[in-house]
């Protein structure tokens, strides 16, 4: 079986990929596992400063996407450039042994942080580094430096800066550790989460995601994994003023981290330590929440500094929205207009499942829905019957039940699907639609035009909570942009707003068909999502801000 395993192009990310293929060899000596090369919007825009970045992961989306569209079955990062939301129907499926977590300083002329004489400047793309170096030398000057490493020691040769803050794993990996001159301790420079460590991406419950699993380093993952939900908790992302280290021995966890202002004038500390990853992040972001990191971190100057962002998705699936506009530096308000009313459904109707070649799910709560009366029906989901879901969310939450989709479509809309599902079902094949009442006829309709006749079962329905109206009216003034994930979250929130939808407001859509429907409400819609997830409605809403193009 061949293996492609997606990775950036430089000369440490593909000595890092091989380091990555190697140790799947021999692990698996059956399997062949080769590079695939991708640029990302990182390695492309050289001179774009990280930190006015329009999204968050620019050496990251490109390697999921290969991904998503098959055209890898791993993808090798350098878990420090993770997004800090996970991303839909993908899974962490492995983390190498982690290599030396330091920073370290490379110096023009032989110094230490301590010793280099004031004025000097210093090179770094990332806030983290700059704000620590200015709470411990003030009268140093953070110049941003962009590049690989090889160009960054390169603008230290010229002389654009006197000296360099860069990861001693990126140093040993391309065998230059020869140009160190001071590992920098943590108690002088916390590293950014992730750093050091490598990570093995896949599809959720794909057999490659099986591959990857055996060799992962589990202390590696533990540690890495705790740092990723300290800074989640946090609100942060990877761009942030947050440091923060976990080392597992002893079979305990120890977490220390730190967060700090951009002048670097206030540092917050905290640290634990536990049998329990979770208690230990818990504590160490309660204490750091109780510090004032909140404020902190508001205050940052992402793209999205000073936005007052409404959320009107509900519990759980609000989540990565509200870490990643949180991230960016957003001011977030949650006030769902959505709420989930079961409808029961003949059990006969479940018991002819294997009648069916197809099943067909639109939506994350469809999944659960549809589970829930297998579940109280006491059945399983028939092993022959091929899934398609509208979308990696969907498909992402069928993974969790242990079913693969044979079918995502390259769009995440119901034209999309109706057109990838009509050119592969046959006349005779039988298809079943689970979904919303009052969804749209498109999937049904285009079938039907290619003799492909389908069933439909209403499993549940969208209906707006209890007092939406009060709590809107209470939450809104203030309010700049309103996202929308859905129609339905338009028809709920216009009814439920009325008069209160005031002329400056913009709303931020997940895509066409939720823009659609809210213009024809009267909404102003300016964003629209590229991408029709949760990340790229985030991302449009920061290219609006910023006028940066991808």
């Amino acid at each position: 079986m061949k293996v492609r395993l997606a990775t950036r192009g430089s000369t440490l990310a593909l000595i890092q990929a091989q380091l990555v293929a190697d140790a799947l060899a021999r692990a698996h000596p059956g399997h062949e596992f080769v590079l695939e090369p991708i640029s990302t919007h990182g390695d492309r825009h050289p001179a774009m400063r990280l930190s006015e970045s329009p999204r968050e992961g620019v050496f990251v989306k490109e390697l999921e996407k290969a991904l998503l569209e098959r055209r890898a079955e791993l993808a090798v990062h350098s878990a420090k450039d993770l997004p800090t939301a996970d991303t839909p129907g993908l899974v962490l499926a492995a983390f190498l042994p982690r290599a030396d977590a330091r920073d370290v300083l490379v110096s023009r002329a032989a110094a230490s942080l301590v010793t280099l004489p004031a004025g000097a400047r210093v090179g770094t793309g990332s806030p983290r580094r700059a704000a620590q170096i200015a709470s411990i030398r003030p009268d140093l000057i953070t110049q941003e430096v962009r590049g690989n490493v090889d160009t960054r020691l390169r603008r230290l040769d010229e002389g654009v800066v006197d000296a360099l803050v860069l990861a001693a794993a990126g140093l040993e990996r391309l065998g230059r550790l020869d140009v160190v001159h001071e590992f920098l301790p943590f108690e002088v420079m916390l590293p950014a989460p992730g750093q050091g460590a490598l990570a093995v991406q896949a599809l959720q419950g794909s057999d490659p995601a099986g591959l990857a699993a055996v060799i992962n380093h589990d202390a590696t993952s533990r540690a890495v994994v705790a740092e990723r939900a300290l800074l989640r908790r946090l609100g942060g992302g990877c761009l942030s003023a947050i440091g923060a280290i976990g080392v597992v021995a002893g079979g305990q966890l120890a977490l220390q981290a730190a967060v700090l202002d951009r002048s670097g004038r206030r540092v917050l500390r905290a640290q634990a330590r536990g049998r329990s990853d979770t208690a230990v992040v818990d504590q160490v972001a309660g204490e750091l929440e109780r510090l004032g990191a909140g404020a902190l971190l508001t205050s940052s100057d992402g793209p999205l500094a000073g936005l007052r962002v409404l959320v009107t998705r509900a519990g759980g699936q609000a989540q990565a929205l509200t870490d990643g506009l949180r991230a960016r530096g957003a001011s977030v308000v949650s006030c769902p207009v959505i709420q989930i009313e079961p409808l029961a459904v003949d059990p006969q109707r479940l018991r002819v499942l294997p009648d069916y070649d197809w099943l067909v799910l639109t939506s994350a709560n469809g999944v659960d829905r549809l589970f829930e009366l297998l579940d109280e029906a006491k059945l399983t989901l028939p092993a022959h019957i091929k899934v398609a879901a509208i979308g990696p969310q969907t498909a992402s939450r069928l993974r969790r039940r242990g079913v693969t989709p044979a079918l995502v479509p390259r769009h995440f809309i119901a034209e999309q699907l109706a057109e990838e599902l009509a050119a592969v079902v046959s006349p005779a094949s039988r298809v079943l639609l689970a979904r919303a009442t009052g969804a749209r006829d498109v999937l049904s309709r285009r079938l039907e035009s290619v003799r492909v006749p389908v069933d439909v079962v209403e499993t549940y329905r969208a209906v707006p909570p209890a007092g939406l109206a009060a709590r809107l009216s209470a939450v809104l003034p203030g309010v700049d942009i309103v996202t929308l994930t859905s129609s339905s979250s338009a028809r709920h929130f216009a009814q439920a707003a009325g008069d209160a939808i005031e002329a400056r407001l913009q709303f931020a859509c997940i895509g066409p068909v939720t823009a659609h429907t809210a213009r024809e409400l009267g909404m102003r819609v300016d964003i629209i999502a590229q991408e029709y997830t949760t990340r790229g409605l985030v991302e449009a809403i920061v290219r609006s801000r910023t006028r940066v193009s991808p």
